[in-house]
């Protein structure tokens, strides 16, 4: 698939393919490597509101800190 760089105003952009277009108003982080561009679709910050994640430390059940704290096979401490 081809597309092709546009003036847009006093900016440059480039138009989407309906069938691989991103949702109106999603925003994007873009990032540059050597000469390939990468759109990464901004994520909410899941640790920004401390509100999400009361109660969390509760809900955790023994079965839960028995796997965290397993080693892997051939881990050594």
């Amino acid at each position: 698939m081809e597309i092709k760089a546009r003036k847009i105003g006093n900016s440059i952009g480039a138009i989407f393919p309906k069938d691989i277009s991103p949702e109106i108003g999603e925003t994007f982080t873009i990032l540059k490597v050597e000469d390939t561009y990468i759109l990464k679709p901004k994520k909410k910050d899941i640790f920004s509101d401390p509100k999400d994640w009361q109660g969390f430390r509760k809900s955790i059940s023994s079965d839960d800190r028995e796997w965290d704290n397993m080693e892997s096979e051939g881990e050594e401490s």
